[in-house]
């Protein structure tokens, strides 16, 4: 495609086209933006064009040239309309959900045809609707024409619910293009719709958004259930344990014995536990930035992966979580945890870890936990080194 100037106006204010005034400065035709004189270069090497006399063209006269395309544009529109060969391409939006629970985005297609007469607007500006109608669905419809993406459709005036699309015309013609004949033909075959917005008249769309999000709610209510049975096994676990401490405390000899303190520690970790260091008592009122969200008073798990590669585990406050839009939808408050990187946050942190442990959200500065035991099973098991600790500065060494 060549970017010349083959469209002028003459001294009556028409378009006329390279091939099809005089050679020279005799073709009677101004820029459409400064109005200087033009001369119309018909050569036997070049391209034909327009060119202003003594190359006094400006910037700003490339603009003239796109105009002049966009009214070739809207003549293209009003004979496809006439000739009753006008054909919209088929509208497709789309319906999803992208939540801890479930990420689907599925594309919804139907057609739409103009019926009736289009009404056309006088020397519509170039973001404005150059002609409106009615689609055969009964909503109100809108035309527009623009060269490019010179700028976004303006719907200011348009009734609520009013589909649009936008004739796209190339910036540019193909070589040779001389009169207007070879233009108009080289926008039948380059310049294409581009739908905006339709209603959902039919419901199509709110059919497909409702499948999803009832997907989405049979995945959080497995989460849900997953989540009340892995308390209850590990109520059960402590039960067990305390059982046992307190059989162990009643056979215990009194007096000068020694007794190991019973430390939980997590299954599958890769490196023997570290000794217990006598845990600073909780502070509720103390705050972490580096830990987003963090719970008052929570407890941190650390886990080493690598030398570069280290990561917090922790409890987030529940208005974190709240304000965040993330609060799980349960009939009784359920836990949300999260992971943040242990020694600051580095640039593709949030890149680093799988989906199935948990979604990177760059504005929260952390990962958002999909499922707990999937979590706790990838991190464990890798773990170089582990500890935990109500105040994370106990892991600056590790």
């Amino acid at each position: 495609m060549a970017a010349v100037m083959i469209m002028a106006y003459d001294a009556r204010g028409e378009i006329r086209f390279v091939g099809d005034v005089p050679k020279g400065a005799g073709c009677g035709c101004f820029c459409p933006t400064c109005k200087s004189p033009l001369v119309a270069k018909q050569g036997f090497e070049n391209e034909w064009h327009f060119a202003h006399e003594a190359s006094q063209e400006r910037p700003e006269c490339a603009v003239g040239a796109e105009n002049l395309a966009r009214s070739l544009g809207i003549e293209h529109l009003r004979h496809l309309h006439a000739r009753g060969a006008l054909v919209l391409p088929p509208y497709t939006t789309h319906a999803g959900v992208s939540t801890l629970w479930l990420s689907r985005s599925e594309p919804v297609t139907w057609e739409a045809q103009l019926v009736g007469p289009l009404t056309w607007r006088d020397a519509p500006g170039k973001a404005q609707p150059v002609a409106t109608g009615m689609l055969d669905t009964g909503a109100p419809m809108a035309f527009f024409v623009q060269v490019g993406a010179a700028s976004s459709p303006s719907l200011e005036d348009l009734p609520e619910d009013c589909a649009y699309a936008t004739l796209l015309v190339v910036p540019s013609w193909p070589r040779g293009t001389r009169t207007r004949q070879e233009a108009m033909a080289a926008l039948t075959q380059t310049a294409q719709f581009q739908w905006g917005y339709q209603p959902d008249t039919f419901g199509m769309r709110a059919t497909a958004q409702r499948e999803i999000e009832a997907m989405e709610q049979q995945a959080r209510g497995r989460a849900a259930e997953f989540e009340r049975q892995r308390s209850l096994a590990a109520g059960r676990r402590w039960a067990n344990i305390a059982k046992a401490m307190n059989q162990n405390a009643a056979a215990a000899p009194h007096g000068g014995g020694h007794h190991d303190a019973l430390s939980p520690v997590l299954n599958g970790t890769a490196a023997a536990p570290a000794a217990v260091r006598g845990q600073a008592k909780a502070d509720p009122e103390a705050r972490f930035a580096q830990y987003p969200g963090h719970a008052p008073g929570c407890n941190f798990q650390f886990f080493r992966l690598g030398p570069d590669e280290a990561w917090v585990f922790y409890e987030l406050d529940k208005e974190f979580v709240t304000q965040r839009g993330m609060a799980p939808a349960a009939d009784k408050p359920q836990k949300v945890w999260g992971i943040a990187p242990a020694h600051g946050h580095t640039e593709g942190w949030d890149e680093c870890l799988p989906p199935s442990v948990g979604k990177g959200d760059l504005d929260a500065g952390i990962y958002w936990v999909r499922d707990l035991m999937s979590a706790v099973s990838f991190l464990s098991p890798r773990s170089k080194a582990s500890s935990t600790g109500h105040d994370p500065a106990e892991f600056q060494d590790l």
